[in-house]
C-alpha cells in the first residue's frame, strides 16, 4: 500500500509545526530521510520491516513518532513504541509525546510499565495505616503487612494522600521524592500476589488504570520485555495485526528475548517436596470449601498424590545424578557441554515437563474457578485461596517452562545452554537448574516478525564492523523476507567538532584493580574540575558499585553533584537544566 497524499501532507505539516515548537531547531537531512523511510515501511509501501541505524543527533524519536502517528491514524491501528530501559521509556512518555501534543492537541498516549513500577494500593493502604488500627484490612492480606516504623507509616500515609488526590500517578519514578528499594518492594506487588479484578482496589489501581488506558490510546510506550511477554500471551497490547511497532534501542532486542527464554528454578528435593505438599493441601481446601463445578481429574486426592510422588522421585533421581558431576566445593556449578544431556537425564526432563504441565493446568483451572466465587462465598477466604493459588500457578508455570526447555536439543539452530548450580543458604546446600537458548531468532520470527505487519528497529548502534550481518543472525531479520537495512549519516562532523582525550593513568582498569583505578579517576576528575574549562561534566559508570566507590573520594563535593538515585530521574533533569 502506497502512502496517501493526505498522509504525506499530514507528516509534512506536523514536521513544519514541530520546528516552530523547538527553539533553534535545525532541520537535518538524516532526520528527513529517516521520516521518509519509516513512513514508507509502516505504510507497507516498501519492504516488510526496517532496521535503520540513526547516529546520535539525528533525532530518531521524533523521526518515527511523526510518521508513525500519521499512519496509525490513517489505518486505525495502535502505534507501540518499545525501549530497552525505563529511562528512555519515561523520556518518550514525559517529554517527547507531550511536545507532540502541542501540535497534535487530540493525541492520546499512555505508558505500559511493568507491574513492579506501580504502587499497589492494597499494600500502600496497609503500610499507611497505624498497626493498631489495621483491623479488617489485614484480613485481606495473605502476609502481614505493617510499617517498620512510625516515620515509615507517616511517609506511606503521605504517599497514599497524594495517590488518592491524583497528585501522584502511582509510578515510582514520578514521585517528587525517591523511594528506597526496601520500602518500594513492600509497596508494590507481582503477578503472583495480585488479586486482579477480585481486589477491592481494582478500579483505582494505577497498574490496571494504565492497562485500561491502552484500549483508548493511539500511542503506547512500552519496553522490550513487556512487548515480548505480550506477544507470547496475546494480552496487554492490542492484537499484533492491529499494531505498528517501533523498537528503539533495537540492538538490545535479542538479549531481552534471550532473557525471556531463560528459565531457572530450585530443584532441591526437600524444597520441591514442600511446594508439592502445600499445593496438595491447597487443592484439598479448595475442593472442600468451594466445590468447583467441573473439577479436573487431578483433583482426586489419590491421583494427585501419585502425580506429585512421581515428580518428587524424578527430581530426587535428577539431583542424585547431577551431584556426581558437581565439584567438591560447597558453592559450585556444572555445565553440560554444548547443552547435551545424557539419555537418562533427558528422559527425566521430558517426563517432568509433562507432569509439571499437568499441575500448571490444574492450578490454572482452580484459579479460574476461584475468581468466580467471590460473590457467593466468604470474600476473605476466597481472596486468601486466590493469592495462594496465584503463587502456585506461578511456581508451576516456571517449572513447566524449565523442563520443557531442558528437553530441547536446539533453539533457533543453536544449542540450549544447561547448567546446575549449588548455593549455600544458611548452611544448607540448595540446587538450581538453569536453561537458556543461545540464539532466539526463531522465537522472534514466530512472536514478532511474522505477526506484526511492519516493525521499525532503530538504534545508534545496529551494525558491527559497518555491516548488519550480526543483527540479521541474532534477530532473524533477513533481506530475503523483504526486510530493509539502512544506515544514516551522522549530522555531526566528529573529527572537527569533537575531542577525544585519553588520560595517562598508571592503574589497569581490571576488577582486581578497581579501588585503585577509581581513586585515580577521582583524582583526574578533581584536576579537570579545577581547570574551570567546563560548564559541566557527565561521568558514566559501568555499575552502581563503581559509582558509589567514586563518591567516597569526593565527599567534599557531594552536595554539588547530581547523582543517580538521589532523586527521581525527572527531578535530576530539572535541576540540571536550572544550572
Amino acid at each position: 500500500m502506497a502512502l496517501s497524499s493526505a498522509q504525506k501532507a499530514q507528516i509534512a505539516a506536523w514536521y513544519k509545526a514541530l520546528q516552530q515548537q523547538i527553539p533553534d531547531f535545525i532541520p537535518r537531512p538524516p532526520q528527513r530521510q529517516m521520516i521518509a523511510e519509516v513512513a514508507k515501511t509502516l505504510a507497507g509501501e516498501e519492504g516488510r520491516h526496517l532496521a535503520i541505524e540513526a547516529p546520535t543527533g539525528v533525532g530518531k524519536t521524533l523521526s518515527y513518532l511523526i510518521p508513525g502517528i500519521a499512519i496509525a491514524r490513517g489505518e486505525e491501528k495502535t502505534l507501540v513504541v518499545s525501549t530497552a530501559n525505563v529511562a528512555l521509556q519515561d523520556q518518550i512518555f514525559s517529554k517527547d509525546l507531550p511536545l507532540l501534543r502541542k501540535i497534535i492537541p487530540d493525541l492520546k498516549f499512555t505508558a505500559a510499565f511493568g507491574r513492579g513500577r506501580y504502587v499497589c494500593p492494597r499494600n500502600l493502604a496497609a503500610l499507611a495505616t497505624d498497626s493498631l488500627a489495621q483491623g479488617d484490612l489485614l484480613a485481606f492480606l495473605d502476609d502481614e503487612m505493617a510499617p517498620a516504623s512510625k516515620d515509615e507509616q507517616q511517609r506511606c500515609a503521605k504517599l497514599k494522600t497524594e495517590l488518592d488526590s491524583y497528585k501522584w500517578d502511582g509510578i515510582r519514578d514520578h514521585n517528587s521524592q525517591a523511594i528506597d528499594d526496601d520500602l518500594w518492594r513492600r509497596m508494590s506487588t507481582d503477578k503472583a500476589s495480585c488479586l486482579g479484578r477480585n481486589c477491592h482496589w481494582y478500579r483505582e489501581c494505577p497498574f490496571f488504570v494504565a492497562r485500561r488506558e491502552i484500549d483508548e490510546a493511539e500511542v503506547v510506550v512500552a519496553n522490550h520485555a513487556l512487548v515480548m511477554a505480550a506477544m507470547e500471551s496475546e494480552a496487554v497490547l492490542p492484537e499484533a495485526k492491529n499494531l505498528l511497532l517501533v523498537l528503539d534501542e533495537g540492538h538490545h532486542l535479542p538479549d531481552v528475548a534471550r532473557d525471556a527464554l531463560e528459565m531457572s528454578a530450585e530443584i532441591t528435593p526437600g524444597y520441591s517436596r514442600l511446594q508439592l505438599d502445600l499445593f496438595c493441601k491447597l487443592v484439598e481446601t479448595c475442593m472442600a470449601q468451594f466445590r468447583p463445578k467441573s473439577p479436573p481429574p487431578l483433583t482426586v486426592p489419590e491421583r494427585l498424590t501419585n502425580h506429585c510422588d512421581e515428580i518428587h522421585e524424578l527430581l530426587t533421581s535428577f539431583c542424585g545424578i547431577v551431584k556426581l558431576w558437581m565439584p567438591g566445593e560447597f558453592e559450585s556449578e556444572h555445565r553440560f557441554e554444548m547443552g547435551v544431556l545424557p539419555d537418562e537425564v533427558m528422559a527425566i526432563c521430558q517426563r517432568l515437563a509433562k507432569l509439571m504441565e499437568g499441575l500448571r493446568s490444574l492450578a490454572e483451572a482452580l484459579q479460574g474457578d476461584l475468581s468466580e466465587k467471590t460473590g457467593s462465598h466468604d470474600v476473605v477466604r476466597v481472596h486468601r485461596a486466590l493469592l495462594q493459588m496465584n503463587r502456585a500457578l506461578g511456581y508451576f508455570e516456571s517449572q513447566s517452562k524449565l523442563w520443557r526447555l531442558s528437553a530441547m536439543h536446539q533453539a533457533s539452530g543453536a544449542p540450549v545452554s544447561k547448567w546446575v548450580t549449588r548455593e549455600n543458604r544458611e548452611g544448607q546446600p540448595h540446587l538450581f537448574f538453569h536453561c537458556v537458548g543461545i540464539r532466539v531468532s526463531d522465537q522472534l520470527e514466530k512472536l514478532v516478525w511474522r505477526n506484526v505487519p511492519h516493525v521499525i528497529i532503530t538504534s545508534a548502534t545496529l551494525r558491527s564492523l559497518n555491516k548488519f550481518d550480526r543483527l540479521q543472525e541474532m534477530s532473524g531479520l533477513r533481506e530475503k523476507a523483504g526486510d530493509r537495512f539502512i544506515a544514516l549519516d551522522s549530522p555531526f562532523n566528529h573529527v572537527e567538532q569533537g575531542r577525544l582525550v585519553i588520560p595517562q593513568l598508571t592503574v589497569e582498569p581490571t576488577m582486581e584493580n578497581e579501588p585503585q583505578h577509581i581513586a585515580e579517576m577521582a583524582a583526574f576528575f578533581r584536576a579537570e574540575l579545577a581547570k574551570g574549562e567546563h560548564k559541566g561534566m557527565l561521568v558514566l559508570f559501568a555499575s552502581n558499585r563503581a559509582m558509589q566507590l567514586f563518591l567516597t573520594h569526593v565527599t567534599d563535593l557531594r552536595l554539588t553533584l547530581l547523582v543517580q538515585g538521589d532523586q527521581p530521574r525527572y527531578r535530576l533533569v530539572e535541576l540540571h537544566r536550572r544550572r
